[in-house]
C-alpha cells in the first residue's frame, strides 16, 4: 500500500489563508491548481524525464506537495499541450507549498533521502541534491529553458513553505512566456530490519522522483504593430563604461575595442500619435487608444557575436549600476533597468530585469519592454562581453537614454455631482460639479469663479476666485466656473464655463453668451428669463408682434479646443436683427414699385372717346 505523502489538509489551510489575504490586494483573484507529470527512477538514474513516456498524472499521485498559480487570470485555455491562462492584470505568483510530513517521516514509510548527484535531466548543478531541488524555468519556444531559480536542498533548508517561488515580470507576460517548475527528490522505505553482529543492515527500497509542470502565460494589450510603416522612434546607443563594476562613465570605443564596429541590438518607441522635445528630453504625446511601447531589438546570437564563436555575452554575478544607484546584483546576461519618475518628480526604485538577454530576447525579434503611461523613464541595459582567448578580454558596455510620455489632449471633464453626468461647455447645474482629470497628470487648470453684485449701475460680474485647480476638487458655491485648461507640449487651449446656482441672469449669460449689461438692458425692455436661460422678448411697444413672434435668444453649448479669441457675441443679437430690417426694406421697396407703375398709366384722350362712341352705337 502506497503511503500519502502530502498533507492535504495543511495544504488546504495555507491556500484559504492566501485567498484571504490576496483578496485585499487584488480586485479579482483566481487560484489555479495546475496538474504535472509525476516521473520515477531507480536509484542510479538523474531524474530524465524527457527520454521517459512513462509517468502519472499529479492529481491521481502522491507528490511531495501542491502546485498552483495565483494572480488575476481573465482566461484559461491550451497552448503546445499546456494550461494557458491570459492575465487581465499584474503577474502571476507560482507556489509549491508543503510540510514536513515526508522530511520528517519514520524510516518504515517513504521519507525523504538524500541525494549526493548533481545532475537533473540534462542540467548540471552547481552542487548536490541533497533533499530536494525546486527549479524555475522559462522559455520563449518550449525548446530552450533558462534558469530563473535554482533551489537545492529545498526541503531541509525550508522544511514548510507556503510562500511563492517565482513571480512572473511584465516583460515575460508582454511578450507570452512558456513556464516549467521540476520539483526533485530521492525516496526510500524500510523494506526489512537486519541487524548482523551488532551491524545495522536494514534493507531499503529507494526511488527518485521528479514532477513536472507546465504552462504559458501571456497578457492581452492587443498587438502593436511594429513594420517600418509605422510610427517608431529609435532611442540609445552603446557606450564603453569606465568605472567596470559599476557599468559607469564612458570611455572612447577605440578600433581595437572587442564592441568596435557592431551594435548589440536597437531600442525603439511605437504606439504613440506624435512626439516632441523639451530640454533635450524626447516627449512621447499619446491619444486615447495609444499604446506607448518600448522594444528591444537583438541584433546579435549572444553566443557567438560578430560572427564570432569566442566572442559571447557573459554572466556577471556582481554588477551594480551607480546612475541608477542599484545594490550588487548577478545580472547574469546583461541586466534591464527601468526607473521611473511620477508626475510629483519623486523617482521610484528601478525595476531590475537580470538575465535580460538570455530569457527575454531572440535573434531578429522585437521584443516587448514594457507599455508606458504618463511620467519620466530612464532606460539602461548593462552586459558583459568576453573574448574567449588565452587572456580572456572582457569589457562591460551600456545603452543608456530617457523619454517622458504626455498626453495629447487638453481636456478636463466636470462632472455633475448629484447625477454623476458629464456637464458640456455651458452647462447649468444647482448641484456643483467635480473635476476630472482623466490622469493628465501634466495639464495646467485654471478656474476662476464669478459671482454677481449690486452696484451702481445695477448687476455687474465681480471674481471672486481665480486661480489653479485640482483633480478630483470638488465646487458648490454658486458662480459662473470658467476653466481653462493648457497642454504645453501641444499649445493648445480649451475653455469651459459652468454655472452653479440658480439666478436668471447667471443662467442667461452661460446660455446666451451675452455680457451682463446687455442682459440687463433687455430685462430692463420687459424679457424674462427661462428656467434653462434663455431669454423671451418682450412683444413690441405698437402691440403689432404676437407671443409666437417674440425673440428667443440661446447659443448652442459645445466642447472645444479653442485659442484665446475675442469676443463676439454680441453678434448673435445685432446679426438677426440687420437681416430682419433688410428684409422689410426689400418687401416696401418692391410695393412702391408696383404702386408707381398703376399711377403711370394715363389713356389717350382720342382713343377714350372712339370707346364711348362705340358704347353708345
Amino acid at each position: 500500500m502506497r503511503t500519502k505523502i502530502k498533507n492535504t489538509t495543511f495544504v488546504s489551510v495555507v491556500f484559504i489563508l492566501i485567498m484571504l489575504f490576496s483578496v485585499s490586494v487584488y480586485a479579482t483573484v483566481d487560484n489555479t491548481v495546475a496538474n504535472g507529470k509525476l516521473f520515477e527512477f531507480g536509484k542510479d538514474d538523474h531524474y530524465e524525464f524527457s527520454a521517459s513516456d512513462t509517468f502519472t498524472s499529479t492529481d491521481e499521485a502522491d507528490t511531495y506537495g501542491d502546485f498552483a498559480v495565483n494572480g488575476n487570470i481573465a482566461d484559461i485555455s491550451s497552448k503546445d499541450g499546456v494550461p494557458s491562462y491570459e492575465v487581465s492584470e499584474g503577474n502571476l505568483s507560482v507556489f509549491y507549498n508543503y510540510t514536513d510530513a515526508v522530511l520528517n517521516a519514520d524510516v518504515d514509510s517513504w521519507h525523504l533521502y538524500e541525494d549526493k548527484s548533481k545532475k537533473l535531466n540534462d542540467l548540471e548543478l552547481d552542487s548536490n541534491i541533497l533533499k530536494g531541488a525546486i527549479i524555475v524555468q522559462t522559455s520563449k519556444d518550449r525548446l530552450n529553458w533558462v534558469n530563473q531559480s535554482v533551489t537545492l536542498n529545498a526541503f531541509a533548508d525550508v522544511p514548510v513553505r507556503t510562500d511563492a517561488i517565482y513571480e512572473t515580470t511584465d516583460v515575460e507576460l508582454l511578450n507570452g512566456c512558456f513556464y516549467r517548475i521540476l520539483v526533485a527528490y530521492e525516496l526510500r522505505i524500510r523494506t526489512e530490519e537486519n541487524k548482523v553482529l551488532f551491524v545495522n543492515a536494514d534493507k531499503y527500497d529507494y526511488k527518485k522522483c521528479v514532477e513536472v509542470y507546465e504552462f504559458y502565460a501571456f497578457v492581452d494589450n492587443g498587438e502593436i504593430a511594429t513594420e517600418t510603416e509605422q510610427q517608431s522612434y529609435n532611442l540609445g546607443s552603446k557606450v564603453k563604461t569606465e568605472n567596470f563594476d559599476g557599468y559607469y562613465g564612458e570611455q572612447t570605443l577605440e578600433a581595437k575595442d572587442i564592441h568596435y564596429g557592431w551594435d548589440l541590438g536597437q531600442f525603439f518607441v511605437s504606439g504613440y500619435t506624435s512626439r516632441t522635445e523639451k530640454d533635450g528630453t524626447v516627449v512621447f504625446l499619446k491619444n486615447v487608444g495609444d499604446k506607448v511601447t518600448l522594444w528591444f531589438r537583438l541584433a546579435q546570437n549572444i553566443n557567438a557575436l560578430n560572427g564570432k564563436d569566442t566572442l559571447k555575452i557573459t554572466a556577471d554575478p556582481e554588477g551594480y549600476d551607480q546612475a541608477m544607484e542599484t545594490p550588487r546584483t548577478d545580472f547574469g546576461h546583461g541586466a534591464l533597468i527601468i526607473r521611473y519618475t511620477d508626475y510629483n518628480n519623486v523617482k521610484q526604485e528601478p525595476t531590475i530585469y537580470t538575465n535580460y538577454l538570455e530569457a527575454n530576447t531572440s535573434v531578429g525579434a522585437d521584443t516587448k519592454v514594457q507599455l508606458f503611461e504618463e511620467g519620466d523613464y530612464e532606460i539602461a541595459l548593462d552586459y558583459q562581453v568576453t573574448d574567449d582567448q588565452l587572456i580572456d578580454k572582457i569589457g562591460h558596455y551600456r545603452i543608456a537614454f530617457k523619454f517622458s510620455v504626455r498626453n495629447g489632449n487638453c481636456m478636463a471633464y466636470p462632472f455633475d455631482l448629484q447625477t454623476g453626468s458629464e456637464l458640456p461647455n455651458g452647462a447649468i447645474t444647482e448641484n456643483g460639479f467635480r473635476l476630472d482629470l482623466a490622469k493628465s497628470r501634466y495639464l495646467k487648470i485654471n478656474l476662476k469663479r464669478e459671482v454677481l453684485t449690486e452696484s451702481a449701475d445695477g448687476l455687474t460680474e465681480d471674481t471672486r476666485f481665480n486661480g489653479p485647480a485640482k483633480d478630483g476638487a470638488e465646487y458648490t458655491q454658486e458662480g459662473i466656473y470658467t476653466i481653462t485648461v493648457q497642454n504645453e507640449y501641444t499649445n493648445q487651449l480649451t475653455v469651459k464655463k459652468i454655472y452653479v446656482g440658480t439666478n436668471d441672469v447667471l443662467k442667461a449669460y452661460i446660455a446666451t453668451g451675452l455680457s451682463i449689461p446687455e442682459i440687463n438692458n433687455l430685462i430692463a425692455d420687459g424679457a424674462t428669463i427661462a428656467a434653462d436661460g434663455t431669454i423671451q422678448l418682450a412683444p413690441a411697444k405698437n402691440g403689432d408682434a404676437t407671443p409666437s413672434e417674440e425673440a428667443t435668444f440661446v447659443i448652442e453649448q459645445t466642447d472645444e479646443v479653442v485659442q484665446p479669441e475675442k469676443d463676439n457675441s454680441y453678434m448673435k443679437f445685432v446679426l438677426p436683427a440687420v437681416a430682419g430690417f433688410l428684409l422689410c426694406f426689400i418687401i416696401a421697396t418692391a410695393i412702391m414699385k408696383k404702386n408707381n407703375k398703376k399711377t403711370d398709366i394715363i389713356p389717350d384722350p382720342e382713343e377714350q372717346e372712339d370707346n364711348q362712341r362705340g358704347e353708345q352705337a
